[in-house]
């Protein structure tokens, strides 16, 4: 009888200690306060966020940067030498200067708006297709990309194809120890030391969905603990040994096999890349289909796809964060099946998408954050921590700030 009491008593105790658990990992998201334009930003649409080494704060919206010193605000544009107004990426190098570019974030803007189909229904011979034609009135002629720019503490450079980088648009940047500054473009990466620019090409091996030049379609660079680095692409994700100067291209498949061994992988649609704290390599890609999620991970054996639940809503990731503790954060929506849409004057194709807040991991497990926990809107573009340990977020509400309290002991 003792020995039966004995056992209940330690399933109880094993019940109690498994409920412990699951309640130290709760956690709360405690929004402080939201900058808009009523405080002084240019746009209420903030895409990055960023601090600089004086702890100045800088935020790229679709309308300009605007810089607080704590103070004041500061508004720069294009009227100010900055190359466009659409800044998605802000990135200080080792000698202290800002860099602004617009980012992948510039892309993913345009997702979820109508595309025109009307054309499909007009007799070839009835459509405008001359090479110069004047744009009518009242119509929002394209935003042409002018560069990336530079800021010294008092004048900007802008610097375009003439200067060396193969496209205007830069996605992403990162500098090695050596100082060097690897610049994510549509045609490669282009990498530049100072004085000149040199762009590595990365035309990898076709797919049945994939061209050779879609791999230098690059959106992301990371490094890992070794030195090596990893681009992210349409196509794939290419490893390129430092050393060696030699590249392996890897397809999102279940097990991460190297692309050449897949002929008939169709095109991953690379976002973000990130290695955390236990050297994984975590992957974002803008559409991960009904179930799935847009978020992977690598082990450096197995390739991990994480479904969709209610805690990682979105199917569509644009933007993974690690913190100071090591969480990551991810940013995105889910995209449902595009629609046609026909009315008398128009036929249109619609792709909805469903702001999906934001979603953290903590080491074991997802948790998602939205308008109810205090966040200004559910469009969250992305997260930024500065140098107190507070955490920003970037939304088309405003920028809202504030810090992640857990629970676990």
């Amino acid at each position: 009888m003792r020995k039966r009491l004995h056992k209940i008593r330690l399933a109880v105790f094993v019940l109690l200690l498994h409920s412990t658990v699951s309640v130290a990992y709760t956690a709360e998201l405690k929004i402080e306060k939201t900058l808009t334009e009523a405080d002084g930003l240019t746009s209420n649409n903030v895409l990055a966020i960023f601090e600089d080494s004086h702890g100045t704060m800088w935020f790229g919206t679709t309308n300009g940067v605007t810089r607080y010193d704590g103070d004041s605000f500061q508004t720069v544009t294009t009227e100010d030498g900055l190359a466009q107004n659409t800044i998605g990426l802000i990135f200080e190098d080792q000698r202290g200067m800002l860099w602004f570019a617009d980012g992948v974030l510039s892309g993913v803007m345009e997702r979820g708006k109508p595309i025109d189909m009307s054309w499909m229904e007009t007799p070839l011979s009835e459509l405008d297709i001359t090479p110069h034609h004047e744009t009518p009135v009242g119509t929002i002629k394209p935003t042409r990309l002018k560069g990336v720019s530079r800021y010294d503490g008092e004048n900007f450079r802008i610097f375009t194809t003439i200067d060396g980088p193969p496209r205007e648009s830069v996605k992403d940047i990162f500098e090695d120890e050596t100082g060097t500054l690897w610049f994510a473009t549509g045609l490669g990466v282009s990498r530049y030391n100072g004085e000149n620019f040199d762009t590595l090409m990365m035309d990898g091996p076709m797919g049945m969905f994939t061209l050779p030049e879609a791999w230098s379609d690059i959106k992301t660079i990371a490094q890992d603990p070794a030195g090596s680095l990893w681009f992210g692409s349409q196509a794939g994700i290419s490893y390129y040994n430092v050393k060696t100067a030699r590249f392996r291209y890897f397809a999102v498949d279940e097990d991460f096999t190297p692309f050449q061994e897949m002929g008939e992988a169709g095109s991953a649609h690379i976002t973000d890349l990130q290695f955390d704290a236990k050297e994984n390599l975590w992957i974002s890609r803008d559409g991960g289909g009904e179930e799935s999620s847009g978020v992977r991970r690598f082990d450096g054996r197995k390739l991990t796809t994480f479904p969709q639940s209610a805690e990682l809503p979105m199917n569509s990731v644009n933007n993974i964060t690690q913190d100071s503790k090591g969480n990551l954060w991810f940013t995105g929506v889910k995209k449902l099946p595009g629609k046609l849409n026909e009315t008398e004057d128009s036929v249109s194709m619609v792709f909805p998408e469903v702001e999906s807040g934001i979603s953290l991991f903590n080491g074991q497990t997802f948790r998602n954050f939205n308008e109810n926990d205090g966040l200004p809107s559910n469009r969250v573009w992305s997260v930024f921590e500065d140098s107190r340990g507070n955490l920003w977020f970037a939304t088309d509400a405003g920028a809202a700030v504030g810090v992640y309290l857990s629970s676990e002991k």
